[in-house]
C-alpha cells in the first residue's frame, strides 16, 4: 500500500489523482461521506420563467425546506423552464411536486423526471 496523504479543508478532501491511490484513500475515507441521500425530481415546463415566479414562491413559501432550481432554455423547443425540486425527506418531496403540479396548468406541463 503507498502512503499518501489526504488534504481535509473544512468540508473539501482533496484525494490523489492516480486511481490506484485514489481507491485507497476513499476505502479509508467513506464513511465519512455517508449520509441521507438527495432525492430530486425535475419538471419541464412550457411557460417561461417570469411567468413561473409566482409558482415557485409560493412553493416556497409552503415548502421552505424544499430545494428548488429554475433553468431557462433558449435553445430547446420541447420546454422553456426545467425546474428541480430536491430534498432528503421523499415524503416531503412528494408532497412538494404534488403541490406544484396541481397549480400548473396542465397544458404547460412538458414532462417529468
Amino acid at each position: 500500500a503507498v502512503i499518501f496523504p489526504a488534504i481535509v479543508m473544512r468540508n473539501i478532501y482533496i484525494l490523489p489523482g492516480v486511481p490506484e491511490i485514489f481507491r485507497q484513500k476513499f476505502e479509508a475515507l467513506r464513511e465519512r461521506f455517508r449520509d441521507e441521500p438527495f432525492h430530486l425530481k425535475s419538471v419541464f415546463v412550457s411557460m417561461s420563467e417570469g411567468t413561473l415566479a409566482d409558482f415557485l414562491n409560493e412553493l416556497l413559501r409552503i415548502y421552505p425546506e424544499l430545494l428548488l432550481g429554475s433553468y431557462p432554455e433558449f435553445s430547446n423547443p420541447d420546454y422553456k423552464v426545467k425546474v428541480t425540486l430536491e430534498s432528503r425527506d421523499l415524503a416531503y418531496l412528494s408532497k412538494a411536486l404534488d403541490d406544484f403540479l396541481g397549480r400548473l396548468p396542465p397544458s404547460a406541463i412538458v414532462r417529468v423526471e
